[in-house]
């Protein structure tokens, strides 16, 4: 079988979806506990931890749409597509981004919502630059079962030509980051069977099966 064909269910099975999963979920968790008032911080905000913040509580309330605007997705694509980038037309990027956001909101997101309910205890390093880039360290701790499970988490954020920092990529320790397995063990491999128009028709196929991002009507306050 032709590695092209699985693409739109590697997705959602196998190992690469549990090294998604794992990646992009223990993030969020980190952002999760990022915003819960019994953590001791400064009143004023960093802009790391404003961004994060409403990014969590996104994800959080359903408002899946509004979280998407705080992933860098053009910083993510370059990472996936490597070379493949500059080549692309304008028009082929923007979809890529936008597929793979409607893909990823429809896989990840819901299992974010669903960890928030395990978390125990955070602690995390104040963000530094390495290689031009801001990231933040932390150790987080998730009660899975009877057993507490500890994540060394490290995830990178970029600030836009909106002067916006955004979330591009997650990496837990022990494992490769987030976009690099998602890049090795499929973007790469099909475009080197198919190219773009290869890459894109698959992508297209699977965010049919998915619902397309949207915010959730929100409850009203009592």
């Amino acid at each position: 079988m032709s590695r092209l064909a699985p693409f739109s269910s590697r997705l959602v099975a196998g190992p690469t979806r549990r090294r998604f999963a794992r990646a992009f979920v223990g993030a969020f968790v980190l952002l999760a506990v990022l915003s819960a008032p019994a953590l001791s911080r400064p009143k004023e905000k960093s802009d790391h931890e404003a961004q994060i913040q409403r990014l969590i509580n996104n994800v959080r309330y359903g408002q899946d749409a509004d979280a998407l605007t705080l992933l860098d997705g053009e910083q993510e694509a370059r990472v996936l597509l490597g070379a493949a980038w500059e080549k692309g037309s304008a028009a082929e990027r923007t979809e890529f981004v936008t597929l793979f956001h409607h893909i990823f909101a429809g896989i990840a997101f819901p299992k974010m919502r669903d960890s928030f309910q395990h978390l125990t205890s955070l602690t995390y390093s104040p963000p530094e630059t390495v290689a031009g880039r801001l990231e933040v360290a932390s150790v987080i701790h998730i009660q899975a079962g009877p057993k507490e499970q500890e994540l060394k988490v490290r995830y990178w954020l970029h600030k836009g030509a909106d002067g916006k920092l955004r979330v591009v990529d997650v990496t837990i320790q022990g494992d490769k980051s987030f976009l690099t397995n998602i890049r090795d063990d499929q973007i790469q491999p099909i475009l080197a069977e198919g190219g773009w128009p290869k890459l894109l028709e698959l992508m297209r196929v699977r965010a049919k099966e998915l619902a397309a991002p949207r915010n959730a009507p929100l409850a009203p306050k009592k």
